[in-house]
């Protein structure tokens, strides 16, 4: 059996590995966000320096990104959810195991 001192630290390095991958997460989130947004104003000043009527093609691509950012931005929720799941059950097993230690004393 693990003794209090290895308990903790196993759970505190399992806490730290899952924080690091829900930060992962958030940067990869962000950078996500800020290359829509820049892909945006991309495509709209192309569209405005187009000659022509540009509506068409300028309502498809903001349809399109949106598409993306929605696609995406489930993606990167259902991570961020399974990341907060696994810190729960870190947290759960460690307090199980932790009662099962305190009871052996």
């Amino acid at each position: 059996m693990l003794t209090e001192e290895e308990l903790r630290r196993d759970y505190n390095y399992k806490r730290a590995q899952l924080e690091e991958q829900a930060e992962e997460i958030r940067r990869g989130e962000q950078t996500f966000n800020q290359l829509m947004e820049e892909a945006s104003k991309d495509i709209s000043q192309m569209l405005r320096e187009a000659e022509g009527d540009a509506s068409e093609a300028s309502q498809f691509s903001r349809y399109r990104l949106h598409q993306l950012s929605e696609e995406y931005g489930e993606k990167f929720q259902a991570e961020k959810r399974k990341i907060q799941q696994q810190l729960e059950e870190a947290e759960h097993e460690f307090n199980r195991q932790y009662s099962q230690l305190k009871e052996g004393d």
